[in-house]
């Protein structure tokens, strides 16, 4: 589910914010595939 909502970050659907504020288990696995897909810029907090 991370790295859905983190592929849907990087395609502009989503803010970052925005999941992290509905899904906050979610952060570590959407921070982590952000940065291996080298879009840690998107990472916001």
């Amino acid at each position: 589910m991370a790295d859905y909502m983190g592929q849907r970050i990087i395609d502009g659907a989503y803010t970052y914010d925005y999941v992290i504020s509905k899904r906050p288990d979610l952060k570590t696995g959407i921070d982590a595939y952000l940065t291996e897909k080298g879009r840690a810029d998107l990472i916001t907090s």
